[in-house]
């Protein structure tokens, strides 16, 4: 019996071998392929540069940056073998002492409370497994472990596994989490942080130093000790970082620095480089933006749509609050909101906690004045309405913990909303109008120490009282409220040809539609300055006259019934008026319409077309007299690059994008890129027609006489392709520009608060549904559009000097401080004529408004000119000298 039962037993033993040995080779057949070290290409991080090499962005899937194992410093891999793997050096791939440990533990918890994986087996699992929780995976794990150990060194798994894992906050591996977490790189990491760091891979959200700041340090002190135990440190050194606060900082939100041009950035480079290139390879993109200039341009942008929204009327309270518990709830709420939004960092205390923010004895916290540092001039912020006086003129706030007032002096645009009546004639006339107790209202900070601006108490006595009253403890606030009107702005440097700030919209958050590049609007009056220049070469000049009087045209239409009708076009000038006879440049300056659709009647629209064509309009445009008041949609893209090219005299505006692209071993695998190729199917037909006609012109040109051929070729097509018109044309239009700023009856006058030579033009669509100003000096041009998305009007008067020029002013004067003052500077074939500024004639003795202008020579009202010590200063001078 014995025996038979041995046999039995034998026939088992040898059937389940055979089975583990089949099921072994089985798994081991069917294990992925062993890795090496060039297999290993994980998943980079790409940074974006401005042109001064300041990061502004980064484009990936996971966020890496790979670091080599020579330069981790021995006790960062000390932490994570503490941390993970203490025998990592001892065993061969598997730890079975520490499986047997973890499976007791939990067993005995009930629950899953320890791991016994080694890191070779974190590696096998990461890099060649899927994260299924099954037995045959943890066998294939196993298996892999001890394949890797014989093909690879103990460093180079260490490289691999310290370059995979994941840390939180989106950050994969050492270098990008130490960078995250500590704005350090790993060689630069104290004792305290590597230690965090190590704590994290086991369970980056339990453990994450930013949200559970307890359990983060309750695995630091472990792994510290951990250390002391196994020599790596001494236990002196443990306790000192284990008392050492430390600073985390929070993941860098790039979201505010440039997001509309960082998008038009990675559109571009997905479409030229694969998007697995762009988001995964660790590219190193160098851009033109001048990250100064853009958070410039974005502020002015925010401020003025806010401005203009204010001048539509207040929409009212976020919502009413009258429960004490609610109300505290709020206060209590915002306040962390307005803190959290501030902060960079938080430091985490011996204890494992944040440091009381509720003391506000942190560095960031309390500004000298003792108003919260938290509470900041360029953000909404949040209040309740506490109390209103309408006699005084007073509102009372509650915002987060500190007391806060309004004074009804800058709340009186809060009307109920009414596009049809102009802001300043429907103001209201107390508080209560807009306000009641309990509101609560968004606002912006303007004092910490509250003072009336206007006290308007008819009762001298009330007036006495009231300002003798002590508002030292109220901060002074403005009523707020987020702009649905919207804009953008686009900014280029007229000499090294960079996209110096790119704003498409007031929040990319809010919409990822790029107004600089996808709104085509109708442009207004804007576009008369291509009418103008488009003129010019064909013989008009400054003083031609033309008669602002009523037009009247005749258009036929077909009906739905198929009828032939007839409609009669009747333009008209903004002011509903008619000057006479007035002169080409007085025309311009005013922005007057009927004489410009007289221009065009004459030059011809088909002509006027192919100018636009050529200076970079590539949008379908009216075939019809409309076109000359800019009744068209265009993209702001267009119209800034038609303006540089009167300030660039005339030279094509190639405006840069991207200078260069690295990989992540800084070979450069990419040149410069233009914002032109955002469009090179649009302007495809339109370039090869322009290349067609410019070289059947030259070979036109080689057989004329020489002075034919000069007083043509100034006109046309030139040998330089990038001269898209005459340097003369560019310098006259330009002139003509300059008196739309300088002139007192100029529609951008108030650009003339530059302080510079300015030329630009404002535009205004019908029905006030858009308003545009495109300027430009020497150095920079600019434009700004502003309107609705959903077309409506932005309210009465609204035009494009009222709209959109604050915008640009605020802008340009802030982009041009350190620059030196520079001149528009006359090129040959420029004469100049002291003018009767009225009549454009030749200035006499009697004459009282006498202008020196510009001509081309041979086509001026006279033969008195200006010696060249004249023409080279004149542009210095103001037009009504």
């Amino acid at each position: 019996m014995f025996k038979k039962l041995l046999v039995i037993a034998s026939v088992c033993f040898v059937l389940v071998s055979i089975s583990i040995y089949l099921g072994y080779q089985s798994v081991k057949k069917n294990l992925p392929p062993m890795i090496t070290l060039d297999d290993y290409k994980p998943l980079l991080v790409s940074n974006v540069y401005d042109r001064d090499n300041k990061k502004i962005g980064e484009f990936f899937r996971e966020r890496r940056i790979l670091i080599p194992y020579k330069n981790i410093p021995k006790n960062v891999v000390n932490a994570f073998l503490a941390a993970e793997d203490d025998t990592f050096f001892e065993h061969k791939g598997v730890n079975f002492f520490a499986i047997l440990r973890a499976s007791a533990a939990n067993f005995k918890a009930g629950r899953s409370v320890q791991g016994g994986s080694t890191i070779t087996q974190q590696v096998a699992k990461t890099l060649m497994l899927s994260n299924e929780k099954t037995y045959l995976r943890k066998v294939k794990e196993a298996l892999l472990a001890f394949d890797i150990e014989e093909h690879l060194s103990k460093e180079d798994i260490l490289y691999l596994y310290l370059n995979q894992i994941y840390f939180g906050q989106s950050a994969y591996g050492i270098e990008m989490a130490s960078e995250t977490y500590f704005r350090k790189k790993t060689s630069q990491l104290s004792l305290s942080e590597m230690t965090m760091l190590a704590g994290l891979p086991k369970a980056p959200s339990a453990f994450s130093p930013v949200h559970n700041p307890s359990r983060s340090k309750e695995r630091q002190i472990y792994i510290l000790k951990r250390m002391a135990e196994l020599k790596f440190i001494t236990h002196e050194e443990a306790e000192v970082a284990i008392n050492e606060p430390l600073k985390v900082y929070l993941k860098e939100d790039y979201q505010d620095k440039a997001p509309f041009f960082l998008e038009t950035v990675r559109l571009q480079l997905v479409d030229i480089l694969g998007e697995n290139k762009v988001l995964d390879q660790g590219l190193k993109i160098y851009t033109s933006l001048d990250s100064n200039k853009q958070q410039q341009a974005q502020q002015a942008v925010l401020k003025g749509l806010k401005e203009l929204d204010k001048r539509q009327g207040y929409r009212g309270a976020l919502k009413n609050l009258t429960d004490e518990k609610e109300i505290q709830e709020f206060l209590f709420k915002s306040r962390a909101k307005m803190f959290n939004e501030v902060k960079e960092f938080k430091i985490i205390t011996k204890e494992g906690k944040f440091e009381d923010e509720s003391s506000f004895d942190l560095e960031y916290s309390i500004s000298k004045s003792g108003i919260p540092n938290y509470i900041k001039k360029s953000k909404s912020i949040e209040g309740i309405v506490t109390d209103i006086d309408d006699k005084q003129g007073l509102v009372l706030l509650k915002v987060a913990e500190i007391k806060g007032a309004i004074d009804f002096a800058s709340m009186t645009w809060a009307r109920k909303p009414n596009p049809e009546k102009k802001a300043d004639q429907d103001l209201i006339k107390v508080p209560s109008q807009a306000l009641k107790v309990g509101d609560i209202v968004k606002l912006s900070y303007k004092s910490d120490s509250f003072k009336f601006t206007n006290v308007d108490v008819k009762n001298k006595k009330d007036k006495k009282a009231l300002l003798q009253q002590n508002f030292s403890d109220y901060a002074q606030f403005e009523l707020d409220q987020d702009p649905q009107v919207e804009g953008s702005l686009l900014s280029l440097d007229q000499k090294t040809e960079d996209v110096l700030a790119m704003v498409g919209g007031s929040s990319f958050e809010k919409s990822q539609f790029n107004r600089v590049l996808q709104s085509l609007r109708q442009t207004g009056s804007a576009f008369k300055a291509l009418v103008y220049a488009a003129a010019l070469d064909k013989g008009y000049n400054a003083s031609t006259p033309i008669m602002d009087a009523p037009l009247a045209f005749e258009e036929s239409e077909k009906s739905e019934e198929g009828q032939e009708e007839t409609k009669i076009w009747r333009p008209e000038n903004h002011s509903k008026g008619f000057s006479g006879e007035i002169t080409f440049r007085n025309a311009l300056v005013q922005s007057l319409n009927v004489p410009t659709v007289k221009i065009i009647e004459d030059i011809g629209v088909k002509y006027v077309t192919d100018y636009a064509h050529r200076l970079g309009i590539f949008s379908p445009l009216n075939p019809d007299f409309t076109l000359a008041l800019g009744s068209s949609g265009v993209t702001l893209y267009e119209m800034v690059k038609v303006f540089s090219h009167f300030g660039r005299m005339g030279k094509k505006m190639n405006p840069k994008l991207i200078y260069k692209v690295e990989d992540h071993k800084k070979q450069k695998i990419l040149d410069f890129v233009s914002l032109d190729r955002r469009f090179e199917k649009e302007t495809a037909e339109i370039e090869k027609s322009f290349t067609e006609k410019r070289a059947e012109y030259l070979k036109n040109l080689s057989t004329l006489d020489p002075l034919d051929k000069d007083k043509l070729a100034s006109k046309i097509f030139f040998e330089d392709e990038n001269q898209l018109i005459s340097q003369q044309t560019a310098f006259l239009i330009t002139s003509l520009l300059r008196g739309v700023v300088e002139d007192p009856n100029g529609t951008g006058l108030r650009a003339k608060s530059l302080g510079r030579e300015v030329a630009g033009k404002t535009g205004s669509s019908n029905g006030y549904f858009d308003a545009w100003f495109v300027g430009y000096t020497p150095q920079i041009v600019t434009g700004v559009w502003v309107g609705y998305d959903q077309e409506k009007s932005i309210g009465r008067g609204e035009v494009g000097g009222r709209a959109a020029l604050p915008i640009w002013l605020n802008y340009m004067t802030q982009a041009h401080e350190g620059l030196a003052q520079e001149s528009f500077t006359a090129p040959e074939g420029i004469v100049f004529v002291d003018v009767d500024s009225k009549t454009g004639k030749p200035a006499k003795a009697g004459s009282k408004n006498i202008l020196k202008l510009p001509y081309l020579q041979g086509n001026e009202p006279s033969a008195t000119k200006t010696n060249n010590e004249d023409e080279t200063e004149f542009l210095k001078q103001d037009s009504d000298e």
